[in-house]
């Protein structure tokens, strides 16, 4: 029963990527979908920051969808200043040694290893929400981070996805790049 979990979820959560990089609203409900699925083997898995975001995703694909519907049809991405990220990663470090040190408390297999990926997958997806243009350098960092979190838990379909998600967080980083770049132009 897990394998079919965690195989309908990475296939989800694939087609999700691909879409978002293609920037196609549709992809939320994909997410959302995955995410759920996801979200369930990862309670059965004893990761449970990572089933908690995983919830979180589902939210935040809804209320991403909600976001891309709202504006005009236009796509365009946005850059920060570097002092916001900044302030971003260490916010993200005092979240993620608090929720480490919390789920230290509870029968989690690698707590701090798990709120890493959970704290900073939260940060990067509300840059992804928003269009950041960095967003997909958080993501190169998690989705590599990640391929060992997984393996270490023997999940070894989610260990691919997140060698492919590395891949293509890449491809994501280059191609939103090439799209700013684009508009700075038009304007």
């Amino acid at each position: 029963m897990n394998d079919l979990l965690e195989i309908g979820s990475v296939i989800l959560n694939l087609v999700f990527l691909v879409l978002l990089i293609q920037r196609k609203k549709m992809c939320w409900w994909f997410g959302v979908a995955g995410s759920l699925t996801g979200a369930i083997l990862f309670i059965k898995s004893n990761l449970y920051s990572e089933s908690l975001l995983y919830f979180f995703y589902a939210f935040m694909g809804v209320w991403g969808w909600i976001v891309w519907n709202a504006e005009s049809g236009v796509f365009r991405i946005k850059g920060i200043a570097i002092a916001k990220h900044i302030m971003l990663i260490l916010v993200g470090a005092l979240s993620w040694i608090a929720l480490g040190y919390g789920m230290s408390f509870t029968d989690a297999d690698k707590p701090f290893y798990d709120a890493f990926s959970t704290v900073f997958s939260v940060i990067a997806t509300f840059l992804e929400i928003y269009k950041i243009l960095g967003a997909f350098i958080y993501w190169i960092i998690i989705n590599a981070f990640s391929i060992w979190l997984y393996g270490s838990k023997e999940l070894n379909y989610y260990l691919f996805l997140a060698a492919v998600y590395t891949a293509i967080s890449i491809y994501g980083a280059i191609e939103w790049q090439r799209t700013y770049r684009e508009q700075s132009k038009n304007i």
